[in-house]
């Protein structure tokens, strides 16, 4: 990072050479696009480089990199509005040949439980479940990320997995 605050071109492809992949990932968990993932890559590189000498070493490199991709997503959620499944999409969907019939629809219906019940988490809910269970942070980084202490984020991470799971108990009518 700090050859990257002295201008150096090399560092800059070195770290997006690290970095990117992570970030693509970051970003397309959130917003399924590849396009706009692409897009909030280049955007992150590009600020980090604008922004190199800004980095005080309070984090890894890639807490800092992956707050300011998150901000990127925040500004492209403003400007693209709510996010509306089209039916097309399922149209061609079957079951998985390794699943009968009941088995995979009552799959594909606990998925869908469990996608609701995300979305109705608050979006610093959701966003710290996805951080620490699918893109396995640890609580200091999320809290960088998410610009609160951690103690906030035990208990923004105790309150999401307590509304998940009584969302999904609610939702599948005693299934689980």
């Amino acid at each position: 990072m700090s050859r990257c605050a002295e201008q150096d071109e090399r560092a800059l492809v070195d770290l997006h050479r690290i970095l990117a992949p992570r970030i693509y990932a970051f970003s397309f968990h959130r917003f399924p696009d590849e396009e706009a993932a692409q897009t909030i890559v280049i955007d992150t590189m590009y600020e980090v480089w604008k922004s190199a000498a800004k980095f005080r070493g309070d984090s890894l490199v890639s807490t800092w990199v992956l707050g300011i991709a998150r901000y990127k997503l925040m500004t492209l959620w403003r400007h693209v509005g709510p996010d509306h499944d089209d039916i097309v999409d399922y149209e061609d969907v079957l079951p998985d040949d390794t699943e009968d019939g009941p088995a995979a629809l009552m799959r594909w219906q606990e998925e869908q439980i469990v996608h609701r019940c995300m979305n109705d988490l608050s979006p610093d809910h959701r966003e710290c479940l996805q951080l620490v269970y699918f893109e396995g942070l640890g609580v200091a980084d999320v809290a960088k990320i998410q610009n609160a202490q951690e103690g906030t984020i035990k208990t923004r991470l105790f309150h999401a997995r307590k509304k998940l799971r009584i969302c999904v108990e609610e939702n599948a009518g005693g299934r689980t």
